[in-house]
């Protein structure tokens, strides 16, 4: 079975993925409205991201169950105040690891 770290960063992944389709198929308003947010997101993710790799950050279960809450979330959002608010909740749980 996979470690922690292993699923955190297969799901975080994944919700960076599901953003930027979000961000793709969105209108030009709703583009213009993600477009800062995505970029914290994506900087804030490649920063954790070598932080684990390296092994700075452990995660723990609780960590991937949050990262796996976080992309229902962002899954389920429909319109893009929530993609933007799923988004903005993304990057602070990262940026707290």
């Amino acid at each position: 079975m996979p470690d922690s770290n292993t699923v955190f960063l297969q799901t975080a992944s994944a919700v960076m993925n599901e953003l930027d389709i979000r961000y793709m198929e969105a209108d030009l308003d709703g583009k213009v409205q993600l477009k800062d947010d995505l970029d914290k997101a994506m900087m804030t993710f490649s920063e954790i991201r070598c932080r684990i790799l390296e092994s700075e950050v452990l995660c723990t279960p609780a960590d991937v169950a949050k990262m796996q809450q976080l992309r229902q979330d962002v899954e389920n959002a429909e319109e893009i105040q929530a993609v933007l608010s799923a988004m903005v909740r993304v990057t602070g749980f990262l940026a707290r690891l």
